[in-house]
């Protein structure tokens, strides 16, 4: 856990803004590094938090525990994770009560406190995988993200489904398409919905209502004035120049 720090961090080949208090689960046979931290706020010193977990431990809890069975999905894969700022919080305010002086039983319950906070964040972000880093390099996750929305377009597309899939933050996503496309991943998403709804315009006899659909749009009105302000003509105008 890393609070009031902002720099870098990389894991594996995957690089991560630290921005206020995050908190990342790693696995031990991925390789990470601090890279130009500095404090965010000059006036609070920053605060570095490592809780080291045996994996054979954590294996033996996993099977023999049944109240640690919902941490199967988190601990036992390998998985590189990063949680919600929220879920950072509240762990800092947990480790914060441990108390050196007590019982090493007493202090195991302040990990299982831990757990209890981490399997109940609905925001967390798998970075990467100690099994299997899938995309090496930004040129594997470039093409990844243009084959996730070329195959995916119509559906409900969001930032954290693209960051999920290649394995990064939402910041890094949004960074790879200023970066590399020179537009935001929804003005990129817009645009691919509306040229393939272009082409079903030249190509088909589908109604203007059923392209909106196909092209993941719900509202008609607002597919209307997407294209307008796209192709400078509305749909039916469109298709009336174009239409083969």
């Amino acid at each position: 856990m890393l609070d009031n720090y902002q720099g870098g961090l990389r894991i594996g080949s995957v690089d991560i803004d630290v921005t206020c208090c995050s908190l990342f689960l790693i696995p031990p046979e991925l390789g990470h590094d601090l890279k130009g931290l500095v404090a965010s706020d000059q006036e609070t010193p920053p605060e570095r938090y490592s809780l080291w977990i045996e994996k054979e431990w954590v294996s033996t809890m996993l099977a023999h525990c049944n109240e640690m069975r919902k941490l199967t999905s988190i601990l036992g894969d390998g998985l590189c994770i990063q949680f919600s700022q929220p879920t950072a919080e509240e762990v800092k305010s947990v480790i914060n009560q441990i108390d050196y002086k007590t019982s090493s039983l007493e202090q195991l319950s302040v990990l299982f406190r831990v757990f209890s906070v981490i399997t109940q964040d609905k925001k967390q972000v798998t970075l990467c995988s100690s099994d299997n880093v899938k995309f090496e390099s930004e040129k594997d996750k470039i093409e990844a993200l243009s084959q996730y929305l070329n195959q995916h377009y119509a559906q409900d597309i969001s930032l954290h489904d693209l960051s999920q899939y290649i394995f990064c933050s939402e910041r890094t996503v949004n960074r790879i398409f200023t970066r590399h496309f020179g537009e935001t991943f929804s003005q990129r998403l817009k645009k691919i919905r509306l040229s393939h709804a272009a082409r079903l315009l030249e190509t088909s006899n589908f109604k203007v209502s059923h392209i909106c659909q196909m092209v993941g749009y719900n509202n008609a009105s607002n597919f209307n004035r997407l294209f307008l302000s796209y192709k400078g003509l509305t749909p039916k105008a469109y298709r009336s120049k174009f239409s083969n």
